[in-house]
């Protein structure tokens, strides 16, 4: 409103003050709801952090009790024809647990795939005395095979160890969509910032990638040790799958086993509605949930068979929390790699150890022969994805 300063009558300035009195009532009116908005914005922002900081605790404490001081020190000493597929979580461990079942089993679907859940006939380690195995007794086919997530430094030694490499920026997206989960965690309680804060305070058992991938390239020329790159497995399942098999010393598969063998290890197959049960970690779930305070049978929330397209992390994270990885690469990698990224990590041990024959396994390791069986005809490899 405008008003023109001028001579005003009696009644005019009593007019104009009712006016200003109204307006004045209202602004004031105005400036408490802001007051009060900010108070509750302030008030949200405290219960939110509060929450992250519960969900953070809650997290770190339940992934302590997943594994028991009894089946962690289990002083296990595997035969030197064992087999751990070994990385650090979400970096393709399951994935390659199929392909090396597959590959003992002849890759025939109904030998193969006779087993609930994959860690039933590929024990993961520090979990299988509390699921009631025994590392020592023998499995459905040779080699042994087990799954792992330990450090080198703390793994079993003596055997031979497939280790998955995978992006850290890609594993941390994974690592985030599943591990909160896995512990009834409901997205949104935490935010990648800090769930990057719980990983770097230590809420992983595994510890964190960066010294978990610094161990085990120290053992990269090991010739018991084979690396095994999660972006290779994606751009050419059956060119890794041959690889593995010439590592565990299969070298004599005949090319149908190893198309058979990609047919069972495609994203299609381990996907499809019957087949996915088979690695959505039930059997292991059902042991761990009640330690950690949870019902035995609560449904998973996310699958293990996932698309896990290559660079998704660097395209969906937070360009601030993709900033703090790399930092940390930078801290952490470079001055032992000598690689400045990931990929340069992934180049450098294309050029430095190429898979042959003679680097393939250990000269004292037995060559395992194995029975090779015909897939149906309905089974053909598809398109490779991501677990």
């Amino acid at each position: 409103m405008r008003v023109r300063a001028t001579l005003a009558s009696a009644s005019v300035v009593a007019a104009l003050g009712l006016v200003i009195r109204s307006l004045t009532q209202v602004l004031h009116r105005l400036r408490e709801a802001e007051a009060a908005g900010a108070a509750e914005a302030a008030r949200a922002d405290a219960e939110a952090a509060r929450k992250h900081e519960l969900a953070c605790e809650l997290l770190t404490l339940r992934n302590l009790l997943i594994s028991t001081p009894a089946s962690v020190e289990t002083r296990f000493v595997p035969a030197p024809s064992d087999v751990f597929v070994v990385g650090y979580p979400r970096c393709g461990t399951t994935w390659v647990s199929q392909i090396v079942h597959a590959l003992r089993t002849g890759a025939e679907v109904e030998k193969t795939m006779a087993f609930g859940e994959i860690s039933e006939v590929v024990p993961w380690d520090v979990q299988a005395e509390a699921c009631g195995q025994r590392l020592n007794s023998p499995q459905v086919g040779v080699p042994r095979a087990f799954k792992s997530h330990e450090t080198w430094e703390a793994i079993a030694k003596a055997a031979r160890y497939i280790y998955m490499a995978r992006d850290p920026v890609d594993a941390f997206l994974s690592c985030y969509e599943h591990l909160p989960a896995y512990a009834n965690l409901l997205p949104g309680d935490l935010e990648p910032q800090q769930f990057a804060d719980a990983l770097f305070a230590g809420a992983a058992r595994a510890g964190q990638i960066w010294p978990h991938f610094l161990g085990w390239w120290k053992q990269r020329r090991n010739p018991d040790v084979l690396w095994v790159f999660y972006d290779d497995l994606h751009a050419d399942l059956p060119g890794c799958i041959a690889r593995v098999a010439e590592f565990l010393g299969l070298a004599e598969s005949e090319p149908a086993t190893l198309e058979r063998t990609a047919a069972l290890c495609s994203f299609d197959f381990m996907s499809a509605a019957d087949n996915a049960p088979h690695f959505d970690d039930h059997f292991v779930r059902g042991h761990v949930l009640p330690r950690m305070g949870l019902p035995r049978d609560l449904p998973a929330r996310v699958s293990k068979v996932c698309h896990g397209v290559v660079g998704r992390g660097a395209r969906e994270l937070p360009a601030s929390v993709v900033e703090r990885l790399a930092a940390r690469w930078a801290e952490t990698m470079v001055s032992e790699t000598g690689c400045s990224s990931y990929s340069e990590l992934r180049e450098a041990y294309s050029h430095e150890r190429p898979l042959t024959p003679d680097t393939a396994y250990a000269p004292d390791r037995p060559r395992f022969s194995a029975s090779w069986f015909s897939l149906p005809n309905s089974l053909s490899p598809a398109s490779s994805g991501s677990h």
